[in-house]
């Protein structure tokens, strides 16, 4: 004789949405005049995808050991927040080390964050002495494609 399903014990090995991780709140920023957007007098709050491109930005555009600030803040101990690409932009090393060099910075800055799965899809264009990169980042939820002008 057969049990009966109902009988059955089963363990459920899927993914329960609490543990995967969540991507948080930021306040919104504009980049290009480097302050908070404010609407009302209050900082704007984003939330989801809009919050995870801001905190993308922020980490490609901080340069790492620079700010005592960001020391240890989050990570392991070897882990800083930011990059380190200061020296690459606008310098003399062959186009295909710096792209390289850029590509593996980014990523492993942005494999930090819990909710980023990937990074790739690398394109790189230069113009005089800055650099527009463009990738996509795989979280849990989405591909998100970024854009990140670089100075130099």
């Amino acid at each position: 004789m057969l049990p009966d399903i109902a009988d059955l014990e089963f363990e459920n090995e899927a993914l329960i949405d609490e543990d995967i991780p969540t991507i948080g709140k930021s306040f919104l920023f504009d980049f290009k005049k480097g302050e908070f957007v404010m609407k009302d007098g209050k900082l704007v709050i984003l939330e989801g995808t809009e919050a995870l491109k801001i905190w993308i930005t922020k980490v490609i555009r901080t340069e790492k050991f620079r700010f005592r600030i960001y020391e240890n803040k989050g990570f392991e101990d070897d882990e800083q927040y930011g990059v380190l690409l200061e020296d690459l932009i606008g310098s003399s090393f062959d186009r295909e080390f710096i792209e390289a060099e850029i590509e593996r910075e980014v990523t492993e800055a942005l494999l930090l964050h819990e909710f980023i799965i990937s990074v790739d899809e690398w394109q790189f264009e230069r113009n005089s002495k800055k650099m527009t990169i463009t990738f996509a980042v795989t979280t849990y939820d989405e591909t998100i494609d970024m854009e990140v002008e670089l100075d130099g």
